[in-house]
């Protein structure tokens, strides 16, 4: 996939769509601030625990989420019991459609990588690049591998993710400082 195309073609879209700005709460009926078990109990797909990698953030993950017509993986994330995150992990062939439907919901990107970031994504391994929509509570990022191998992840964040977690990181280490 080319993911520079994406880039390319959001520079029509900025052109034609005027700004529009959502209050991302969540996704769709999970809504940032909800307990681990009440996200457990939407059913959503087969939430299992995982270890998050950051200490204080708990991750539930599946790999039975339905987007697109598809079954791929999704995860949330919590700190100090709060869903804060929602991540799907869709087929990197669909980002630029994606890049697309999120353009028109939610209007011209909050921020982005530029041109040269996108096209890194396909000439070289361990890059990224991303479009982020509704003040950077919205993220659709596409990463590229040791391999060479492409993925993509569609974020939904709550404005307070960033802050908590800083939070968080602070108070585990401030006897260590």
């Amino acid at each position: 996939m080319r993911t520079a195309k994406i880039i390319k073609r959001l520079g029509i879209f900025l052109a034609i769509f005027p700004l529009n700005v959502y209050a991302v709460d969540g996704y769709k009926q999970l809504k940032f601030g909800m307990s681990a078990q009440k996200i457990l109990d939407s059913g959503i797909c087969s939430l299992e625990e995982y270890g998050s990698g950051q200490p204080g953030v708990d991750y539930y993950g599946c790999d039975d989420f339905k987007f697109g017509g598809q079954e791929v993986e999704a995860g949330a994330f919590f700190i100090d019991g709060e869903f804060l995150r929602f991540g799907i992990m869709p087929s990197v062939e669909v980002a630029l459609s994606m890049a697309d439907g999120l353009i028109n919901k939610y209007g011209n990107p909050s921020s982005s990588s530029s041109v040269a970031e996108f096209e890194a994504v396909d000439h070289y391994p361990n890059r990224e690049a991303f479009l982020a929509f509704d003040n950077n509570t919205v993220y659709l990022k596409v990463m590229s591998g040791e391999d060479y191998s492409q993925s993509a992840i569609l974020l939904y964040t709550s404005p307070l993710y960033d802050s908590k977690l800083m939070t968080l990181q602070k108070s585990l280490m401030s006897d260590d400082l």
